[in-house]
């Protein structure tokens, strides 16, 4: 329960921080590329993410020994929602497709790296 906790705290703050650093970023060198959704769509990854990595945490205490096909199980199913999700905005919105995209991959990748580091730590604790 311990991981649990620690994670939904991290990840509360990490998505505090990117959403300092893209306020920012939109009140002056992104000004032009800023879109409403962006919010959204922040908002969305990291409650996605979150749920997931959560989910992962609570399986993998109970039985560690399938860590990695409970892994791969989530990353699958997330990627799905993704993809539906990806395609349902760019079909529905294809002027703002573009920007849209972008900012999608750009915020999937900090996800996905900070995903990374905290399933490493939790892997290491297991192993202790």
């Amino acid at each position: 329960m311990q991981a649990f906790s620690k994670f939904l705290i991290k990840s509360i703050i990490y998505t505090i921080l990117i959403s300092i650093v893209s306020f920012i970023l939109f009140q002056s060198v992104l000004k032009n590329y800023y879109f409403p959704l962006f919010w959204f769509l922040l908002f969305f990854i990291a409650i996605l993410t979150t749920t997931f990595h959560l989910y992962l945490i609570r399986l993998s205490e109970k039985e560690f020994s399938k860590f990695s096909s409970n892994f791969i199980l989530i990353s699958g199913i997330k990627m799905m929602i993704y993809l539906v999700f990806i395609i349902s905005y760019s079909f529905l919105n294809p002027k703002q497709a573009v920007t849209f995209l972008i900012s999608f991959l750009i915020l999937y990748f900090l996800y996905t790296f900070f995903e990374v580091i905290m399933l490493i730590a939790f892997y290491k604790n297991q192993k202790k």
